[in-house]
């Protein structure tokens, strides 16, 4: 059985990162992970297994990540030439993690598991950051209360694009170093 040592680069951010990290000097174990799930699907499963495996789970989401890497990336380049707006962007950034979720509950179910390695976990670490840059800007359009004509709406949606455009060319870079 292959296992992979995973490695966290860059320091933290919310979410994903803080997993990775917490999780890092854990070996994946592609088998232990099977029966965890088996556990699981059974309802035999102690908190802490429960807990190592929704590690795992995120670990393999990552995978999937990287699968359906081109999708978020158009989306990314979408939203940099103003075919989709900011809302747009967002929801659909979201709607498409949210789905890849799914499939992996769905894999889980069916006990097919993606294995994770360092190239798909930094890759997620850079989604991740997107996905923390949607959550402020949902944040900051419930606070406003979606006044699209309020100069702090405005300056909200300059630094969301301002922001999103420094991950995107993160993102670039780390593609082009692959």
């Amino acid at each position: 059985m292959k296992q992979i040592k995973l490695v966290v680069k860059n320091g933290s951010i919310n979410g994903l990162k803080n997993r990775m990290e917490q999780f890092m000097k854990l070996i994946y174990n592609k088998r232990e992970h099977l029966e965890l799930l088996k556990k699981k699907k059974s309802g035999d499963i102690s908190r802490d297994d429960c807990q190592k495996c929704l590690k795992y789970s995120a670990l393999t989401n990552c995978r999937l990540d990287w699968c359906i890497r081109e999708t978020y990336l158009e989306l990314l380049e979408d939203f940099q030439k103003g075919k989709i707006n900011t809302f747009e962007f967002c929801l659909a950034f979201e709607n498409t993690g949210k789905l890849t979720s799914d499939i992996i509950d769905i894999f889980e179910s069916n006990f097919i598991i993606l294995s994770p390695d360092q190239k798909v976990l930094d890759f997620s670490n850079l989604l991740e950051e997107v996905f923390d840059l949607c959550q402020d800007y949902f944040q900051d359009l419930e606070f406003l209360d979606a006044n699209p004509s309020s100069e702090e709406f405005e300056k909200s949606k300059i630094e969301f694009k301002n922001s999103l455009g420094k991950i995107y060319l993160k993102i670039q870079k780390f593609l082009n170093e692959e």
